[in-house]
């Protein structure tokens, strides 16, 4: 096996992969890319098992053949050679490759390529196209609310489903680690080819490694679903993600009925204060405290060893004095889901969830449950 490929070309290909690769893995093949030249494209894939990133580029010369490098040292070596030189790398025997530009020359040692693990079939049912923008704003709106707990399974990924609302069918996101919980729709062709009324749980990273998609430039994404795989693709990427099996909550009985309390607030001043009081928020637990009165709204922070702090913002609420505890990142991660001006505080006591929305927006909503603050 050997090619020649620009290095500018190489390093954004191995770039695209390196999210995937393991570093620390009982199977040292999971580190490496699998690099393979043949039908005159070279097809570079990286698989932790439960991802599978596959980037396709043409070449113009090189001979057929396969072989797994080290994904991170490959791109540490592509990343220091000279860009005005192409780049080229030959197979040796005993897996090595040499891998040369201009006066600079490199020997790296790879594994057979029959260690990789097999490619998952495509999907064959119907695509669905989805913009990039589109899918990038759903899934920053709930990303940071799925668990990070490996054990807690069922809250580790993302909801995708197809919601009927007024405006017709949307693609809908929620995300929940049990003390708080985000939901997103957007507008996508016919999400019923995709989904119908089936609901699908996405690991956290698998929609990750999709946003990178959108990430890559304008365009649509391309997605479909198997029984097991939720596939994506655009221009010369494609990303296979394994489905989760389990059970994700009934988040519509998490959603309160009884907020009747609003407090209406412009959104941008509210993060600002936000961001400000977090400064003096104590570390592990990160509390700040709401206290609503009049047409203001208070915001402290109190750290035992260190001081306090306080903020006011102007807010439009009319009930009774309440003072209510939150920690400050999961109120900061809401509020950054919000693309409007004004955001609105759905409150009903001082020891109840409350529902934190856009004012008008009806495509977006975050929950948090209160924490006591002593």
């Amino acid at each position: 096996m050997n090619f020649t490929v620009d290095r500018d070309l190489l390093v954004d290909v191995l770039t695209g992969i390196q999210g995937v690769a393991e570093r620390r893995h009982t199977m040292p093949v999971l580190s490496h890319a699998l690099i393979t030249i043949g039908g005159g494209n070279l097809t570079v894939v990286s698989s932790d098992l439960e991802i599978v990133v596959r980037c396709l580029q043409p070449i113009a010369s090189g001979e057929p053949g396969s072989i797994a490098l080290p994904a991170r040292k490959l791109l540490d070596i592509a990343k220091v050679l000279p860009k005005e030189s192409p780049v080229t790398v030959a197979g040796k025997e005993g897996n090595y490759v040499e891998i040369s530009s201009g006066r600079s020359h490199f020997r790296l040692a790879g594994l057979p390529s029959q260690e990789f693990p097999e490619m998952p079939e495509k999907p064959t049912g119907k695509t669905v196209s989805i913009d990039g923008d589109t899918f990038r704003k759903i899934s920053d709106r709930v990303v940071p609310f799925a668990s990070s707990d490996e054990t807690r399974y069922n809250l580790a990924g993302i909801l995708l489903e197809r919601a009927e609302t007024e405006t017709g069918s949307m693609l809908r996101m929620v995300a929940t680690d049990g003390h708080r919980l985000a939901m997103a729709d957007g507008e996508v062709g016919n999400i019923g080819e995709l989904l119908a009324s089936r609901k699908i749980l996405v690991p956290k990273k698998g929609i990750l490694e999709i946003r990178k998609l959108a990430e890559s430039g304008p365009g649509s994404i391309e997605l479909s679903a198997s029984e097991k795989f939720l596939f994506a693709a655009k221009g010369d990427t494609e990303v296979w993600v394994r489905l989760l099996d389990a059970d994700f909550p009934d988040y519509r009985q998490v959603i309160p009925k009884e907020n009747l309390l609003t407090a209406t607030m412009a959104r941008d001043a509210f993060a600002d204060v936000l961001r400000r009081v977090a400064v003096m928020a104590p570390d592990k637990v990160h509390s700040v405290r709401l206290s609503f009165s009049g047409k203001q709204l208070e915001v402290s922070s109190t750290s035992p060893d260190q001081g306090e702090a306080r903020d006011l913002l102007e807010a439009e609420y009319e009930g009774p004095a309440m003072k209510i505890g939150f920690n400050g990142r999961y109120l900061q991660d809401a509020v950054s889901g919000v693309s409007e001006e004004k955001m609105v505080l759905q409150l009903k006591d001082e020891v109840s969830q409350v529902i934190l929305r856009p004012e008008k927006e009806q495509n977006y909503l975050a929950i948090v449950m209160p924490m006591r603050i002593y």
